[in-house]
């Protein structure tokens, strides 16, 4: 994840953050929720949050899920201060974003009723624990453990949600008709990574990641756009791709590869640009898994595809150091 010390305000916003606990829960919950793709910065944080409730508000997700993706990143957060998480990346907010995207996916997939909101809480605490494990095994051969605490979190408890009536799935309409809208298909591939289907949405969470980094805007809008129309050129259903669930993965896979993991650079560049096409091709080959058990792909394409392009540019051999 990027890592900088700026802020909003700079410094003012750094002494007022470590001013006193408040402040710095807030700091470190906003970072959560920017480091969803890789920011971490709190006013990026802060849009991302904006943006949930202007889609909210324009129909493109529920409030249910906006005040869920608050609800999870500070429940996250406060469960890596309890068991007292690495500082740095406490403070950085990594242990944040996979409890914002658990409290925005559960309640678009479960009927928001108040048993629904206890696993929302407590799935985006075991998101904590599920990330420490994660990050200590895969801190072995130098991985990430991006967004997969989230999909394991959620894969279980949607799984769980089938073998009860207390869990009844949220009522789905159909998709939206129509020919094929690249520009509305890439926008709403940017705000599907937070469960969002909205224009607006879109445009503000690619503002906020230009507030800290004009390379991770421009390969996050590149993997939504280009994952989309190739999405849309292979034959995959038009309202999907156009609800954003066709690109969303790669607008996440482009700039981890591109720019977050690797320098970026020209040959980063192209490298970033064949794993948007191969994760379209790993997402469409992963709803065909995940469609056995009736479980949504959620992010896991970008987790598997990520994990496939970083590997064979890592050293982690001792003889490979020499």
């Amino acid at each position: 994840m990027v890592d900088t010390a700026t802020a909003p305000s700079g410094n003012a916003w750094t002494r007022l953050a470590n001013s006193n606990p408040i402040m710095e829960l807030i700091d470190v919950t906003l970072r959560g929720s920017g480091q969803v793709i890789f920011m971490d910065n709190p006013l990026t944080g802060l849009l991302n949050f904006v943006a949930m409730f202007v889609g909210a508000a324009r129909g493109g997700t529920s409030f249910e899920v906006a005040i869920g993706s608050v609800i999870g990143t500070m429940v996250s957060t406060a469960m890596a201060y309890l068991l007292k998480a690495n500082r740095g990346n406490l403070k950085a907010g990594i242990y944040g974003f996979n409890g914002m995207l658990v409290g925005a996916c559960l309640p678009t997939f479960l009927a928001a009723n108040p048993l629904m909101w206890l696993f929302l809480v407590v799935g985006s605490a075991v998101s904590t624990i599920v990330i420490m494990a994660v990050a200590n095994f895969l801190a072995l051969y130098k991985m990430p453990a991006f967004t997969f605490p989230f999909v394991l979190t959620c894969w279980l408890i949607v799984l769980y949600a089938k073998k009860i009536t207390g869990l009844p799935p949220s009522a789905g309409g159909p998709l939206p008709e129509g020919g094929f809208n690249f520009i509305t298909a890439g926008l709403n591939s940017v705000s599907q990574v937070w469960f969002v289907a909205d224009w607006v949405a879109g445009i503000i969470f690619l503002v906020a990641l230009a507030v800290e980094s004009i390379w991770c805007f421009a390969l996050t809008a590149l993997g939504a756009f280009l994952g989309a129309w190739f999405a849309y050129a292979c034959g995959a259903d038009v309202a999907a791709v156009n609800f954003g669930l066709w690109g969303f993965t790669a607008a996440l896979t482009a700039p981890a590869v591109g720019c977050v993991f690797m320098k970026a650079g020209p040959k980063t560049f192209i490298y970033a640009v064949l794993s948007i096409f191969v994760t379209v091709v790993v997402h469409g080959a992963m709803q065909s898994v995940c469609g056995i058990f009736a479980i949504p792909t959620f992010t896991f394409p970008f987790n598997l595809t990520g994990w496939l392009f970083l590997f064979p540019l890592l050293k982690f051999w001792p003889e490979d150091a020499a």
